[in-house]
């Protein structure tokens, strides 16, 4: 019960519509609780009937007629005026005459707390209201107006009504019938608006769901129209977002099917057909055996790499990864990458060159670092054929933060690959076969984007087909400082 959207709007616009009522009945009865609220309807009602009253009374006074007649008049109005007449002597404020058929106030002395004048709908000063207690215990409102100078000589003319109670005025305005008049009213408000609200948030909702189910099936180029109110809109942007990744996701997952059994079985084939030949005697000579020896141990030595890769990355999207930072001088790590890989180079014919600025130390990890520079020139040194040139560049950027650039002179790559290389098995030759023959796993840069990550550094290349490559790495001088506009892309 109530699970749905659209159930829940209703039931919660309709508590807000009963809470709203509920509150304004309390503002009613609490301004209706007010003696002046509450008295001032009676009073001028009294006012009304005492003036018609004294117009008659005043007549037949003139018209000399008997006391009889007088009474009579009386009766008559009170009865046409739903209200109750009285005669008390002035003096001793005693009734002596009562137009309720019961008699009941007659020789009972009329005594009450008087109303405040400003209540009063008249300024008349010879006008008195007060409270009165019935014998019977009954409130009652008493109002009396001179009839004239002389009046009834020592007797004046008191017209009374039941004192009104605390709902009385919303009685008088009817507040039953409107409070439920009211009601229905904001109860198909709130089903208009529920309706209206659930429409315009479910109906993305549910596309939402049904391609939410399409992923799970498997289809996952899912997209939402960007439409309704702003958070669905944010939602909707969210789920594209969510939607492209895990198509991403998933592509990369078959590309990294596809590559590691690639990069994994050309090895395996080699290593067991030199075994073979081992085993079966067909390498009898010691030249056809230290050759077989050599693929086996190169082929081995290679697919220890790629799962020593495998086994970083591993660490650094568990979080197992942890830095050793000491303060160490790039050029230190720059000169002994280039000591490590000289001779690589020189084999290919590739000069390998480094500039060294004075740069201040950084907080680093020494063997992880080396593990950035040495990928980035071996991709570089991969990518570039002979006679051409990989440059090692280390220099301050402002003064908080140290610049490395690795510079290659190779083919360089289109715009539509270089937003690709740090992908993961992502390769731009898919031949992926490199320059001397080396191949690659397509995890090199990945893993040290990662690491320059950890070092709250940026990372990112420029290339041009024809006129090689350039990756700039910037790692803050600070171990604890935050990656700043310093360190982003320029």
């Amino acid at each position: 019960m109530f699970k749905s959207l659209r159930s829940r709007l209703l039931v919660s616009y309709s508590l807000i519509i009963l809470v709203t009522l509920f509150v304004v009945s309390l503002a009613l009865l609490a301004l209706g609780a007010q003696p002046r609220l509450r008295f001032q309807p009676a009073l001028q009602r009294l006012d009304i009937i005492s003036r018609t009253s004294r117009t008659e009374l005043i007549r037949l006074q003139a018209d000399n007629a008997s006391r009889d007649t007088f009474l009579q008049a009386l009766a008559e109005t009170a009865a046409s005026n739903n209200v109750r007449i009285l005669i008390a002597n002035a003096e001793n404020a005693q009734i002596i005459f009562d137009t309720d058929p019961s008699q009941s106030w007659i020789g009972v002395a009329i005594e009450g707390e008087e109303i405040r004048r400003d209540y009063l709908p008249t300024t008349d000063p010879n006008t008195i209201a007060v409270q009165f207690t019935a014998p019977e215990g009954n409130p009652w409102l008493l109002y009396t107006r001179a009839i004239s100078s002389s009046g009834f000589g020592r007797q004046v003319v008191v017209y009374a009504v039941p004192e009104p109670g605390r709902f009385s005025l919303l009685r008088e305005l009817d507040f039953g019938s409107a409070f439920l008049r009211a009601g229905l009213a904001g109860l198909l408000a709130a089903v208009l608006l529920a309706w209206l609200i659930a429409r315009s948030v479910a109906r993305p909702l549910q596309r939402m769901a049904g391609a939410a189910e399409a992923i799970a099936q498997g289809e996952y180029e899912q997209q939402l129209p960007l439409e309704g109110p702003e958070e669905v809109v944010r939602v909707a942007e969210s789920f594209n977002s969510m939607s492209s990744q895990v198509a991403a996701t998933r592509q990369a997952q078959r590309d990294f099917v596809a590559n590691v059994s690639h990069d994994l079985k050309t090895p395996v084939t080699s290593i067991q057909g030199w075994s073979q030949a081992l085993l079966d005697g067909t390498a009898v000579s010691p030249e056809d055996q230290s050759q077989a020896a050599n693929i086996i141990y190169g082929e081995a030595e290679r697919m220890g790499r790629m799962v020593a890769q495998l086994l970083d990355l591993a660490k650094i999207e568990s979080g197992q990864l942890k830095l050793n930072r000491t303060l160490l001088n790039l050029a230190d790590v720059a000169t002994a990458v280039q000591q490590n890989l000289l001779p690589r180079a020189q084999a290919h014919r590739i000069h390998l060159t480094l500039e060294v600025d004075p740069a201040p130390p950084i907080w680093g990890d020494y063997d992880r670092l080396m593990q950035v520079m040495s990928n980035l020139v071996e991709n570089g040194l991969n990518h570039t054929p002979s006679g051409g040139r990989v440059h090692l560049a280390i220099r301050p950027y402002g003064d908080k933060a140290v610049e490395l650039t690795v510079q290659d002179t190779g083919k360089g790559m289109p715009p539509a690959q270089l937003e690709r290389i740090f992908e993961r098995f992502y390769q731009v030759d898919k031949s992926r076969v490199r320059e001397g023959g080396r191949t690659s796993s397509g995890l090199g840069l990945s893993i040290v984007q990662e690491l320059v990550l950890l070092h709250n550094g940026r990372i990112f290349a420029k290339s041009k087909e024809g006129e090689g490559s350039l990756f700039v790495v910037r790692l803050p001088i600070q171990a604890n400082t935050e990656p700043s506009t310093i360190l982003q892309r320029q």
